[in-house]
């Protein structure tokens, strides 16, 4: 592997926004060494932006085994010890790429590209986490912010899985990282657990549906009706607290409304979705900028009118104050 497969070597750099520092690395029972917080953290705090110590495509052991040698040896000593220190979930003759592979964040949502940090990498999982990781692709900088208020003395958490009921997700992290989940969700009593799985398992069934081009072409109403259905269940799963999940929901309805012309409801869900990822990952992505344009002016997206203008004069009706259902149903269109 060469370095037009992966940015430079840099040393990592902690850019803590807050003085004092809100939250101090430490042993936690059964998980190693995690985050925890020093001070009550609001939602939408930033809580870390770090930069990578590596970055690196994924690659055979062998090759990127190679790879991050010849990376690792541009660090300075300090920055070394740093990575090596790092859990190592396949040990072997390529202790380098094992540490890479059980520790790296992707590099965007989606991205084959992974970075490792000597900070956000002590970050433990939860399957109900408090903060979220997101990477900016325009300063090559990592971010942790609070997506639910944090007590001082809780762990800060991120989410490592892909979703879906309990044992999918620990089948997945044991496979991946070499652990067993007992966070708040998994250790539920079997009742309620299993009520968490079905919700899980519904938001996943959902999702697909949603994402359907050909739902969405013929049916839009259909897919508009989904949305609303999964909001509930986030709701139910995550509280008042679904985080990305509840930008992407909000996004995909922007981009249903938009595809048939409707710049009314395509201008509030695009805000709606805006506000979420303030919440996640603050206002420097260029992802949050551009959902930000496109609650301004929605027709601006590459889609508008790409199915059909059968929404196109779509007008704003009025609620009252206390009309939020009401809102809430026509802005979905829900008419029974």
């Amino acid at each position: 592997m060469d370095s037009d497969t992966a940015s430079k070597t840099q040393n990592s750099i902690l850019e803590q926004p807050n003085e004092p520092l809100m939250f101090e690395a430490k042993t936690i029972p059964l998980k190693g060494i995690g985050l925890v917080a020093l001070q009550d953290i609001p939602q939408g705090t930033l809580i870390i932006r770090e930069r990578p110590l590596l970055v690196a495509r994924p690659g055979a052991p062998g090759a990127l085994e190679d790879f991050l040698s010849s990376e690792l040896k541009k660090l300075d000593k300090a920055s070394q010890r740093q990575f090596l220190s790092l859990h190592n979930n396949f040990p072997g003759k390529h202790p380098f790429a094992g540490i890479m592979k059980t520790n790296a964040l992707p590099c965007g949502s989606g991205s084959e590209i992974g970075a490792v940090y000597p900070t956000i990498c002590r970050i433990n999982h939860s399957c109900l986490p408090n903060s979220q990781n997101t990477w900016n692709s325009d300063t090559k900088i990592e971010t942790i912010f609070a997506i639910r208020p944090i007590k001082c003395g809780e762990e800060i958490t991120i989410m490592y899985d892909q979703g879906g009921p309990s044992t999918v997700r620990q089948a997945s992290l044991k496979q991946s990282f070499g652990f067993k989940c007992s966070c708040v969700v998994c250790s539920q009593p079997p009742a309620l657990l299993r009520e968490s799985d079905a919700r899980r398992s519904r938001i996943q069934q959902l999702d697909g549906q949603i994402g359907d081009p050909f739902q969405m072409l013929k049916s839009p109403e259909k897919s508009l009706k989904d949305c609303h259905s999964l909001l509930q269940v986030l709701k139910a799963e995550y509280g008042a607290y679904p985080g990305a999940l509840a930008a992407r929901l909000y996004y995909d309805a922007f981009q249903i409304s938009i595809a048939h012309g409707d710049k009314t409801r395509a201008s509030i869900f695009a805000e709606k979705s805006y506000q979420a990822r303030l919440m996640c990952e603050g206002n420097e992505t260029p992802e949050v900028k551009r959902v930000k344009m496109l609650a301004t002016n929605p027709s601006n997206h590459s889609t508008f009118m790409a199915y059909s203008s059968k929404w196109k004069n779509t007008k704003k009706e009025k609620f009252g104050e206390d009309d939020n259902e009401a809102f809430e149903r026509w802005l979905f269109r829900i008419s029974n």
